[in-house]
């Protein structure tokens, strides 16, 4: 979420309002179809590697696997570099000088990775009451951001065409929610119809708050001047110094004091769910015990490669995150039309849910998730416009 103004300003609020909506519904197709191919397995024998290897054999499986990992890494190191990046910029302004970010990095790591290798539970009760807290940082900030709005800057299309498709891979990685699916059937059961509203509404929220944020965000911060995308851009500037920004063009306390809460939240709150993901993938794959000296080997094993990242690339929150939709794009669109396309031409296999499209829409999907890895590919060796 705190990516999007940064890399959809050059396209304008419009052009990025449509690309984020077609990935929206992409998405709900593809997490549709991964619904139709979780409810053919039994329960908790249901998770992607199981599907993929049962469907399309075991290199499959292993790819999974391998794509999973990478995922979950470059999304932590995504986080690890956004929270750096905040901590260093607020550390800045309340101390009146500098604070490397490498530290702050090795600072933002440590005390939240130490909630994550201390226990499951820690995470769980310190999660609860940071997403409260968050939920109304959230709806306090978008209401005062609002009244600084200029509809100006949210009309302007000319001159933005040609950038929006580097936007698409990070808009990608906002609406990444299917490795949640085989939880989800387990919890609520196989219940076809209440788990596809489920889907629709759960995916749906989010975009809203996406879109009222981009509102806020490029309807304040003009393109071009001295307060702008482009000289945020062209000073390699990351999520806290975009902060900072908006911070300074509103010239508001109040709202200051609410982004920062909120920007900060929203950057633990993620990095404490993908990591406790990534610990607890890495600890069942290893054979890790869980006792305080497995738990430190795996929280090692957790935390140093995207750490490593971070201390590299201090600027790289959205960097991790275009290679994260590489793996997003494979994982959650290619792959499920894949196994859908398998698990309709097999007799082993049956599902009481179908997706509705037939072949038609799988081959789109799968030229769609072609099309996003290209894209960030493209964009990763500079092929595409940029500001």
């Amino acid at each position: 979420m705190l990516a999007l103004p940064l890399v959809g300003a050059a396209s304008g609020f419009i052009l990025s309002t449509t690309i984020l909506l077609a990935i929206w519904a992409l998405m709900i197709c593809t997490a549709l179809l991964i619904l139709e191919v979780n409810l053919a397995f039994k329960p908790y024998k249901n998770n992607f590697s199981t599907m993929s290897g049962a469907l399309l054999g075991p290199v499959a499986k292993m790819v999974t696997w391998i794509i999973s990992l990478g995922l979950l890494y470059s999304l932590a190191a995504a986080y690890i570099a956004g929270g750096a990046s905040l901590i260093s910029t607020a550390f800045t302004s309340i101390l009146g000088f500098v604070v490397p970010e490498w530290l702050c990095a090795l600072l933002f790591t440590i005390v939240l990775g130490g909630a994550v290798f201390w226990s499951t539970k820690a995470v769980d009760h310190l999660n609860r009451g940071l997403l409260s807290v968050k939920g109304v940082l959230l709806i306090v900030t978008i209401t005062l951001l609002m009244p600084h709005v200029n509809v100006n800057n949210l009309a302007r299309l000319h001159g933005s065409v040609k950038y929006v498709l580097a936007c698409a891979p990070i808009f990608l990685c906002s609406l990444a929610f299917h490795h949640v699916i085989p939880s989800l059937s387990n919890y609520v059961g196989s219940k076809p119809r209440t788990l596809t509203w489920v889907i629709i509404c759960g995916a749906s929220l989010p975009v809203a708050i996406y879109i009222l944020w981009l509102i806020g965000a490029l309807g304040i911060v003009p393109i071009i001047g001295n307060k702008s995308f482009t000289s945020l851009a062209q000073q390699h500037g990351s999520v806290g110094e975009f902060v900072q920004l908006l911070i300074a063009i509103t010239n508001s306390k109040f709202v200051g004091s609410f982004i920062n809460g909120f920007t900060n939240i929203a950057m633990t709150t993620s990095f404490l769910g993908v990591t406790l993901g990534l610990f607890d993938f890495l600890a069942d794959a290893f054979k890790r015990a869980n006792h305080r000296v497995g738990r430190l080997q795996t929280a090692l094993l957790t935390f140093i490669p995207p750490l490593i990242f971070a201390f590299l690339y201090p600027k790289g929150f959205v960097v991790a995150l275009g290679y994260a939709a590489i793996f997003v794009a494979i994982l959650q669109i290619i792959m499920p039309a894949l196994m859908v396309l398998r698990l309709r031409s097999s007799a082993n296999f049956s599902s009481p849910f179908r997706m509705v499209g037939g072949t038609p829409l799988l081959v789109i999907i799968l030229l769609s998730g072609v099309l996003l890895v290209g894209l960030q590919l493209a964009n990763a060796f500079h092929m595409l416009p940029v500001l």
